[in-house]
């Protein structure tokens, strides 16, 4: 299992990785497409929220589709699940 953190969006837009050895910072991803990877993890951090039957389910579905789509083309070699933790700094 591997641990990123997404961090405030600056310059470097990058991410923490958690790796055996510690905290490593890992740059290179386009400002825009980070920004909208965390907002599709706040938005579903709120579906618990939707009491309509089935709403919740839905859209979790295709957030969560383009989550690991984004996650696997920026986190490259990693094996296994990969969790995601927000950094609210």
């Amino acid at each position: 299992m591997r641990m990123i953190v997404l961090g405030n969006i600056g310059s470097d837009a990058g991410y923490w990785v958690l790796g055996p050895d510690g905290w490593h910072h890992v740059g290179g991803w386009a400002v825009e497409s980070i920004a909208e990877v965390r907002q599709a993890v706040n938005v579903l951090a709120q579906m618990p929220q939707f009491k309509t039957p089935g709403l919740a389910n839905t859209a979790s579905q295709e957030l969560m589709k383009f989550v690991e789509r984004s996650v696997k083309e920026h986190v490259k070699g990693a094996a296994g699940d990969v969790i995601v933790v927000m950094n609210q700094a």
